[in-house]
């Protein structure tokens, strides 16, 4: 028999599943169980069968439905829903005439509603019965529910002693204070995280167990989550206290204040508290001692501020929060707290949107468009709960606005921090709370890295940012990241959120004055351009002429790149940041050093797949050079950006710039420049269909490249011209070219032009069917990738998806998969192709092939 075919299965079932909930602290959905499992009660238990009224069994039954009541109104109570719970606890009542605990819940429930009257005649109504049945006087339940409803306390959370419970002699406080704050409403995610605190908290009692993070992060809510989740294992007793580490406008307390306010809520009378720290403190552990208690110790400015409060019995809990690591206290269990994923920020800005009357202010995010808002605001907004939370309340008292309306407004980078501010919260004063305890030198250093626009950085450009030693830097930094203003992204690297990177730019405003601004920004270019300069180098050799292009640099003062590898980890770390860095320079008015850094860059970024970030790079250096008016400097930047977009699939845009380019070359007499514009144009006309047009190009090339010896260009467009030749239907003659260009490429030890070539010459004999001659070509193309050090670029993607192609035409369906594994990966990771496509790819069997390989195809 299922349990909904017996209504005491179902009752107990949802009790479950409403305690679950409330242990969770989800108390939302613990009213709703508790509310369907106590809808199922129509009277007593078996009340047609009076002979069975006093069994044990029916009995317990009965015990039952009443705890389960008193739970439910103690749940009410917390979400300020009084009124969920009077329709049971009356039905009790009726039965349990005597029942002191019901009649007191009924009492506060009453109250609760508005029905001071009526819950003092039902205090009236038990007293009476009471004296007359039993000849007692009405126990603490019901003393304490009268003065609270005589009080019309409603809002406050409410502590009904039970008999066994009295309170300290001469204090009316009671032995088990419950002190917790509620949880936050709206409150979404990090369930995970929640399940490992309690975990923690339960099981290495009484170690701390220390939430860190910066600003607005969400600690506090999530401590307070936590606890609640958490207090069914601390009976004697929830302690919160705020220490004020980093409340605006309010001084931190200091530790005997502090023991002073625990004293007193374990029952000592504020006379007895004891004026000496040390003394204080031993009192504190005497008290907490053998007791089960959860102290939750929120907003800790540092380790002396919190150390004396800690209770040395193993049967207490303690949840400490701080925006600093506090390294320097024992014990301690840490848990760095992170942002929220996208999907949980959308969660949150619909919940914080909507009024408690009407719902959602505007209407569910179901949209495409209205869910890409969400995470615009999600975006601009740092993913930080607090920013989002008043983001979303400023959206919920303006009808007129929509998700994209708040969205707009908050991508004015100028006015974000101003439009998060709502009444007394603002993520503005958040910072500045942190900012406040900030040294001089600290307090520079972070001013100094919203100089660049960047999110991210290295030390080097911290260092020349601030004009420090190294060293100096990332003491500094490291120094930041234990106040969470800054964080670590990797060895060596430090990020700032958006809204600190704003902050930390209106106070470079107010306390730096321009030109030493200007300075820093100038060093940390020039020292960036040596470094893009050595990459360049490092991963095309024969194209030295992009490091002169621009103005002189010094060599930076690392060791410099020693292989394609570590160009390409520089890269990875630095390439989301470039364009921010470009548009830096140009903000100064240096569109030299612009125009020298799109050129530096152009072939670490092309080479390593980045193509998305080289667009930007190389759109900011042609906008620069014609500002700058220079021919070379048009022609170079020109050229790279329609090549850039001719990879982009933006066929017809890169033939203008590609033509502009070719123009300027030659307006200079550069024939090897005229060569490699004619290459390129060959190719966009290659995939646009034109085949005719595309191999004249290829020939004009060839001609120019071939007179001046230049055998480096002249294989490249030989590649080309038999990469076209095959998209025309011409294999053969597509072989003959590729083998040409394959004889030049080894001839000249260009590992890379020889990685290309083999791979198109594998594609022409796969699409010949001769499958085992393309399956030897792949592999010989794979091998030298791994010899030029090109492994992880999107050269490569392409020749394992080839390698795919042949195995699936000889029916090695599991070594196709694995092929076609190893490519996605590869161009998941250079952000060529998106987490969906990548799982749609490795979950098909016959999968199409992606866009970005077959534009080179």
């Amino acid at each position: 028999m299922a349990d909904g075919d017996v209504d005491v299965l179902t009752f107990r079932r949802l009790l479950r599943q409403a305690r679950e909930h409330r242990d969770r602290a989800e108390l939302d959905a613990a009213a709703v169980s508790f509310g369907q499992a106590m809808d199922l009660w129509r009277d007593s238990p078996l009340l047609d069968v009076p002979a069975l009224h006093n069994h044990p069994k029916v009995s317990a039954l009965s015990a039952e439905r009443v705890t389960a009541a008193l739970e439910f109104a103690e749940v009410a109570e917390s979400l300020g829903r009084h009124e969920l719970v009077l329709s049971p606890l009356r039905a009790i009542t009726q039965v349990e005439r005597l029942h002191e605990r019901a009649h007191a819940r009924l009492m506060i429930a009453l109250a609760g509603c508005g029905e001071q009257a009526a819950a003092l005649e039902v205090f009236g109504g038990i007293s009476r019965r009471l004296v007359d049945d039993l000849g007692v006087s009405p126990g603490p339940e019901l003393v304490d529910a009268q003065l609270h409803v005589l009080r019309q306390g409603v809002d406050g959370a409410v502590e009904i002693r039970t008999s066994g419970a009295p309170a300290e002699p001469g204090t009316g406080a009671p032995t088990a204070p419950r002190e917790l704050p509620p949880v936050v409403p709206g409150f979404v995610g990090r369930t995970g995280l929640i399940d490992a605190l309690v975990r923690d908290v339960v099981g290495r009692r009484p170690q701390p167990i220390l939430i860190s993070g910066c600003g607005g992060i969400g600690k506090s809510a999530l401590a307070v989550k936590a606890a609640w989740q958490a207090a069914h294992h601390f009976p004697d007793g929830q302690f919160y206290l705020n220490l004020h580490g980093s409340t605006p406008d309010l001084e931190p307390l200091d530790p005997l204040r502090s023991l002073g306010r625990l004293l007193r809520s374990l029952g000592v009378d504020r006379a007895a508290v004891p004026t000496d720290v040390d003394e204080a403190a031993a009192q504190f552990r005497s008290r907490t001692a053998g007791r089960r208690m959860l102290f939750v110790f929120d907003n800790v400015l540092d380790v002396r501020q919190v150390r004396a409060l800690l209770p040395a019995s193993p049967t207490c809990g303690v949840i400490v929060t701080s925006r600093r690591t506090l390294a320097a206290l024992e014990g301690r269990v840490p848990y760095e707290l992170e942002v929220l994923p996208e999907e949980d920020c959308r969660a949150l800005l619909t919940r914080h949107a909507a009024d408690p009357a009407t719902g959602p202010a505007t209407g569910p995010a179901t949209g495409p468009d209205d869910i890409e808002a969400q995470n615009a605001v999600a975006r601009q907004c740092a993913y930080l709960p607090l920013a989002l939370s008043i983001a979303a309340a400023r959206l919920s008292v303006r009808p007129a606005w929509t998700w994209r309306t708040l969205a707009d407004r908050l991508a004015e980078e100028g006015r974000r921090l101003t439009e998060l501010e709502l009444e007394d919260r603002a993520v503005r004063a958040s910072l500045m709370v942190g900012y406040r305890d900030l040294d001089p030198a600290q307090a520079r250093m972070f001013r100094c890295m919203s100089l660049l626009g960047v999110t991210e950085l290295g030390v080097d450009t911290a260092a020349a940012l601030a004009g420090l030693p190294a060293t100096t830097a990332e003491d500094l930094l490291d120094q930041l990241t234990e106040a969470h203003l800054v964080q670590t992204a990797a060895p060596g690297r430090y990020c700032v959120h958006d809204l600190a990177r704003l902050f930390a730019r209106e106070l470079a405003a107010e306390h730096d004055p321009p030109e030493e601004r200007r300075r820093a920004v100038l060093r940390a270019l020039h020292d960036g351009l040596a470094v893009a300069r050595d990459a360049s180098r490092q991963v095309i050799p024969v194209a030295v002429w992009r490091t002169t292009l621009g103005p002189a640099t010094t060599p930076g003062a690392g060791p410099g790149f020693r292989d394609r590898q570590e160009v390409y980890a520089w890269v990875d770390a630095e390439a989301a940041q470039l364009p921010a860095v470009l548009g830096s320079a140009a903000a100064l008015g240096a569109d030299d050093l612009v125009t020298a850094l799109s050129a530096a860059l152009f072939f670490p970024l092309y080479e390593r797949g980045r193509w998305r970030e080289l667009w930007e790079v190389s759109e900011t250096g042609a906008a620069a050079a014609d500002r700058l008016g220079e021919p070379h400097h048009r022609a170079v930047t020109h050229g790279d950006l329609g090549y850039v977009l001719a990879d982009l699939g933006r066929l017809d845009d890169a033939l203008v710039h590609l033509k502009v380019s070719l123009a300027q070359h030659r307006q200079t007499g550069n024939r090897r420049g005229e060569a490699a514009q004619l290459d390129r144009l060959g190719v966009v006309h290659s995939r646009l269909g034109r085949f005719a047009e595309a191999v004249g190009h290829f020939r004009l090339s060839i001609d120019l490249e071939s007179g001046q010896g230049n055998r480096y260009g002249e294989a490249i467009t030989l590649t080309n011209l038999g990469l076209t030749y095959l998209r025309g239907g011409d294999p053969e003659a597509a072989v003959t070219a590729l083998c040409d260009a394959l004889s030049g490429t080894r001839e000249i030890e260009d590992l890379v032009g020889t990685a290309i070539a083999l791979g198109y010459l594998a594609e022409a004999h796969r699409r010949m069917g001769r499958h085992q001659e393309s399956e030897r070509y792949f592999r010989m193309a794979l091998d030298a990738d791994r010899a030029a050090d090109d492994l992880g670029s999107c050269t490569e993607a392409r020749h394992w998806w080839g390698l795919g192609l042949v195995h699936r035409a000889l029916g090695a369906e599991d070594r196709a998969r694995e092929c076609r594994r190893n490519a996605v990966t590869i161009l998941h990771d250079l952000r060529l192709i998106s987490a969906g496509e990548r799982s749609r790819i490795e979950a098909g069997d016959d999968p199409g092939t992606p866009d970005v390989i077959l534009r080179n195809l």
